[in-house]
């Protein structure tokens, strides 16, 4: 094998350890969940799918959460779901793209114009999928020393409280640890 494709399969690797790195678990509903309350036209517009992310739905036992057709999607109909699921949380894995349409299948509860959502998922963009730069950090005084004073640490920003969608995605530590062994490797093979 030659160097060049070697090292293309290495960087290759390298991405899709990089996507597993940045997957974002999308909680349906945010902290409220999946229930006849909410928007989820509102809450989808405020994410971004990407592939290797997840979606998990998590509610009552009075619910369940059924995956059908863009045809019975819209017609609120239960009769031919793709998958049926009742355990309290389920989680959908995004490995394509395209759209995936979701609906409870309790009576009235997706008719009434709730508890229905289509999640589209688009390719990997990894600068999307890291979400925005961090602030740059507060660099020490020229002369070295450091001010100690509680008046200054009041001054201070503070982080925000609750996690927007936009929120620095979360990082799976053995893809990150996977990917720094495959980076070792791709260096020494091309060196």
């Amino acid at each position: 094998m030659k160097a060049g494709s070697r090292a293309l399969l290495v960087a290759m690797a390298l991405s899709a350890l990089a996507a597993m790195a940045l997957a974002k678990d999308h909680i349906v509903g945010g902290s409220d969940g999946w229930d006849t309350f909410i928007d989820y036209d509102k809450w989808v517009a405020g994410e971004i799918f990407m592939v290797g992310d997840t979606i998990t739905f998590k509610y009552m036992a009075y619910h369940n959460v059924l995956e059908v057709n863009m045809d019975d999607y819209a017609a609120c109909a239960v009769d031919k779901p793709l998958s049926t699921h009742s355990n309290g949380s389920t989680t959908f894995e995004l490995a394509d793209v395209g759209t995936r349409y979701f609906i409870c299948g309790i009576p009235r509860h997706c008719r009434n114009g709730t508890m229905h959502v289509a999640v589209t998922t688009v390719p990997f963009d990894a600068s999307a999928a890291a979400g925005p730069s961090p602030a740059p950090l507060p660099s020490a005084p020229a002369d070295g020393s450091v001010a100690a004073s509680p008046a200054a640490d009041a001054a201070a920003p503070k982080p925000p409280t609750g996690a927007p969608s936009s929120a620095v995605r979360f990082q799976k530590p053995v893809a990150a640890v996977a990917g720094l062994a495959l980076a070792a490797l791709a260096a020494l093979l091309v060196a």
